[in-house]
């Protein structure tokens, strides 16, 4: 009887050692509405730092499809091992936890959803972005199962659900993740939010909140961090690129094409791409140039479109890669762009192509002469490198420059009126 006392007495001083002795009476909040990275890492942090130096809570508002594995284990780790509460709210309305995402809400201290929020399908996939076969599959999901589970259990939720997300790519809406305890709350603002968590946590009624801005490099990186925005990138280096040699010497191709893919190298670094989905994407453009030089009845055409298709779509699925992907919508819409552009390029080259050549004294018609004397409306104009007769019904002074427009048998007629042209 007294072992028992004695037990039940330690279980009590033990379930009073968890809960927060101090009132906390700030709370700061940050925004990730992006694919989770490295940086994202970085960025919760400095913010938990900040929030400790100044006794205050976390508010982390999540909105993200996923992201890497590695960066989502390193938050995860921050997290659980953080003395400051942290609590992540899945905001807006209509906002998701997707992927990465549940990894993140799974391990606060306090999780919230907004209404009309879903969060879930954690499942992994290969780089080509379906499900891992053999003895690999196995592997990864049981390591991916029991990440979650543990950290589920060591947040007192629901493991067996927690583990459907990675199993059965389970989704759950924000009240169906309240009923199945995932969740301690369904609240659509942030000070209903410190209401509900206030017990919990021990935060005061008069809590101070602080919207912490990221820096203008972390901005960048986030910008970077959107699949959608890399692929854009892309595909403006590329066209530039290809612009500049259709229409070379003003370099403004050239200059827009070098900064587009320079920062789509720089994004690359932060959300790792699979190359071979890269390189079906080179080949649909060099399959379109094709086009335009050999006749193929459209079938280079349509293995480019293909191509393109299938590159942009698997472009982020890769291992490690959760939930990041290409929209649909936006993949379609850069087909039909580029081959539109592809199209405008190929008639033009086909005019230069088809286009005859000006050859003798029609070559001269337009181009810029000088007067090398002149009198009663004719005389000499050097133009071309040459020196010819000329003759015209204007005033004209020695010296003088004037175009050539037009010849009759072997005498130019030239004129003051600048038609533009090249100064022979």
């Amino acid at each position: 009887m007294r072992k028992l006392i004695l037990l039940l007495l330690s279980l009590f001083v033990f379930s009073s050692t968890i809960s927060y002795a101090e009132t906390f009476k700030k709370a700061f909040t940050i925004k990730i509405d992006g694919v989770i990275t490295g940086y994202t890492h970085k960025y919760i942090s400095l913010a938990l730092n900040k929030a400790e130096k100044n006794k205050g809570v976390l508010i982390i508002k999540l909105d993200t499809p996923g992201g890497l594995l590695g960066a989502t284990r390193n938050i995860v780790q921050t997290i659980l091992e953080s003395e400051t509460p942290v609590i992540t709210y899945v905001s807006p309305q209509g906002a998701r936890a997707g992927s990465a995402g549940s990894f993140i809400v799974l391990a606060s201290h306090y999780a919230a959803m907004s209404e009309g929020s879903n969060i879930g399908a954690a499942h992994p996939v290969s780089f080509t972005g379906e499900d891992i076969k053999g003895d690999m599959a196995e592997k990864i999901v049981n390591d991916t199962v029991a990440f979650i589970k543990s950290i589920a259990e060591k947040r007192n939720r629901n493991a067996e659900v927690a583990a459907k997300m990675v199993t059965e790519s389970l989704s759950l809406t924000a009240s169906q993740a309240l009923e199945k305890n995932i969740v301690n709350s369904v609240v659509n603002s942030e000070e209903l939010l410190l209401k509900k968590a206030a017990d919990k946590l021990n935060i005061s009624e008069n809590v101070n909140i602080k919207q912490l801005k990221p820096t203008t490099l972390q901005k960048t990186a986030f910008f970077l961090s959107d699949p959608n925005v890399l692929v854009l990138l892309l595909m403006i280096g590329v066209l530039a690129v290809i612009l500049e040699f259709k229409m070379p010497g003003t370099l403004i191709f050239a200059g827009v094409g070098a900064v587009a893919i320079i920062l789509f190298l720089f994004g690359i670094n932060i959300i790792p791409i699979n190359f071979l989905s890269l390189l079906l994407v080179i080949a649909g453009f060099g399959l379109l140039v094709a086009e335009m030089f050999i006749p193929s009845f459209g079938l280079l055409t349509l293995a480019s479109i293909v191509s393109m298709v299938f590159g942009l779509y698997l472009m982020f699925d890769r291992q490690g890669n959760m939930g990041i992907h290409v929209s649909v919508w936006l993949i379609l819409s850069l087909v039909i762009g580029v081959v539109a552009v592809a199209a405008v390029i190929g008639r033009l080259i086909l005019k230069d192509f088809k286009r005859k050549p000006a050859a003798g004294m029609d070559n001269l018609i337009g181009m810029k002469g000088r007067v090398m004397a002149f009198g009663n409306g004719s005389g000499k104009v050097f133009v071309n490198g040459e020196i010819w007769n000329f003759l015209s019904d204007e005033e004209l002074a020695e010296n003088e420059e004037v175009v050539i427009t037009g010849y009759d048998n072997m005498t130019l007629t030239a004129g003051k009126k600048d038609k533009g042209g090249s100064v022979g």
